[in-house]
């Protein structure tokens, strides 16, 4: 039973409605419907499971209420205090997977912190990944047992795609336990290495990960394949008709060439049979079957190059879909940039793609315009000190990672932004701007649409952008987004006081630039 079904349940039983709940959380309804229809919930680290629990144990006031509740729960019906009933509902709807937000946390230090480029892994590793491991016995294909068996056939079947003089495609699924590299941290290595290299090679690899319901699955193992979706040639998807089963399988696959694929119960990798076939009418036919199971999958993310013609397609297409949303920055939004200011900067530091990057931005920023009539949009910001524009002690770089370079304000354009965004507060209810003293990490800003999906951005080389759509991600990304625009100082979100410091600093900018 998930979090919605539960919700629901306990509606009933007190005859409870979306307009009361909400009132009482100081939320709006909607939220509360999202929550019971499933396409929203709360997050394991707010605030707002506690106050459900609390709601609901004040308002079982009779003691037929607080049995019902009981027997919904699945516990010994009892009349209990207000306290303890509160403690059991929370307990009851705390054991449901919800999206842990310190995970999305982590995950956008790691992507901010990433500096390690895949050429010095692929130098380390590429020497030891052409050596040949020892064949295994050999039945019209070679059979490989067991973990230390699997670790060879992996790396033999890898080989095949090392020594091939023309990059293809590597297709890659398993959804068996990962004990079996994960824990070596020598394999791993090497492992992760030879990917890399056969990456950097040209190597295109898709490659679909096991996924439930539980967001802490998805995340680790994109956390756990960073380094390689860094390379930009990974397509990662996943299943969502995927169940638990007791038969786990590995399918990886070059097609024309080779094939590595084993079925397993998942306690029992010892006494594991793994195939590595290189007969060609099986290999074809094992892709055929990779590729009927892939036609099943979505994407999990899209990693499109930077600067190619798809970054731009689904930054524009993010854009349209109507709904709130929210981001987290380090500069001000190029939306609401004029057009003319940004002309001049892409001419001052001779950017190639000028004028792909402005017919960019006035699809954006009118899709931005027009979303604003029926949409909240909320953009946090981090302000620089007035030195750091005006002493040359730091730059302030601008909000355009799509672009390739790395691009910067001078004082003057900088206030000219400001500005705008002043008069985009003035002219907009649906757009607010609250003030942070950090950003979510230290080169990384994210963008998250409720429902729609979410884009996070790596400003830093090698730049990146992770566009993703999956349900439960966009979910868990929004839970972060409020929670961390909850933790901001009040004076921080309110407009007056907003457009106030603005002004402040755009005074002290003139007058330390004159």
């Amino acid at each position: 039973m998930d979090f919605s079904q539960r919700l629901s349940l306990l509606k009933n039983v007190l005859g409870v409605s979306n307009a009361a709940l909400a009132k009482a959380l100081s939320v709006d309804p909607s939220l509360v419907s999202r929550w019971k229809n499933g396409t929203r919930t709360p997050s394991r680290n707010s605030q707002h499971i506690d106050q459900i629990a609390s709601f609901f144990a004040q308002h079982a006031k009779k003691d037929y209420q607080k049995l019902a509740i009981c027997e919904v729960i699945g516990i010994p019906a009892q009349n209990l205090e207000k306290e303890s009933l509160k403690n059991i509902i929370k307990s009851w709807l705390d054991s449901v997977s919800m999206p842990d937000t310190n995970l999305i946390d982590g995950f956008l230090n790691k992507v901010g912190m990433f500096k390690t480029s895949p050429v010095h892994i692929q130098s380390d590793i590429a020497s030891q990944s052409e050596t040949e491991p020892t064949s295994g016995q050999k039945i019209e294909c070679e059979i490989f047992y067991g973990v230390e068996g699997k670790q060879r056939g992996v790396m033999k079947f890898l080989s095949f795609a090392l020594r091939n003089s023309q990059p293809s495609e590597l297709l890659l699924y398993s959804d068996e336990a990962i004990d079996w590299f994960a824990y070596d941290k020598a394999y791993l290595s090497r492992l992760g290495g030879t990917l890399i290299t056969l990456a950097m090679k040209g190597w295109k690899i898709k490659m679909v990960h096991t996924v439930t319901r539980d967001i802490t699955e998805m995340l680790a193992a994109i956390d756990f394949w960073l380094p390689l979706y860094m390379t930009g040639s990974v397509t990662p998807y996943y299943n969502p008709k995927y169940r638990e089963h007791y038969f786990r399988r590995t399918l990886f696959v070059i097609p024309k060439i080779a094939a590595f694929t084993c079925t397993t119960l998942e306690k029992f990798e010892q006494q594991t049979v793994n195939f590595l076939i290189t007969e060609k009418q099986i290999v074809e036919l094992l892709t055929q079957e990779y590729e009927r199971f892939l036609s099943t999958c979505r994407p999990l993310m899209e990693i499109p190059q930077i600067g190619s013609d798809e970054l731009f397609s689904l930054l524009e297409d993010f854009e349209e879909q109507p709904s709130n949303g929210f981001t987290i920055s380090y500069a001000p939004s190029i939306t609401t940039m004029p057009g003319e200011l940004l002309e001049k900067i892409l001419s001052r530091h001779q950017v190639e793609m000028k004028e792909k990057i402005m017919a960019h931005w006035r699809k954006k920023s009118s899709l931005f315009e027009r979303s604003l009539r029926k949409c909240k949009m909320t953009h946090v910001l981090v302000l620089p000190s007035v030195e750091s524009l005006t002493a040359g002690q730091a730059e302030v770089p601008i909000e355009l990672p799509e672009a390739g370079v790395e691009l910067f304000y001078t004082p003057q354009e900088y206030v000219e932004h400001l500005e705008s965004v002043i008069s985009f507060l003035k002219k907009y209810d649906n757009y607010n701007l609250y003030l942070a003293p950090r950003t979510v990490s230290e080169g990384v800003f994210v963008a998250v649409k409720d429902q729609v999906g979410v884009v996070v951005f790596k400003k830093d080389p090698p730049v990146r952008m992770f566009a993703i759509n999956h349900p439960d991600m966009t979910n868990a990304f929004y839970c972060y987004a409020e929670e961390f625009i909850n933790k901001l100082p009040l004076h921080g979100k309110q407009r007056e006081q907003v457009i106030r410091a603005i002004e402040n600093l755009i005074d002290s900018i003139r007058g330390n630039t004159k």
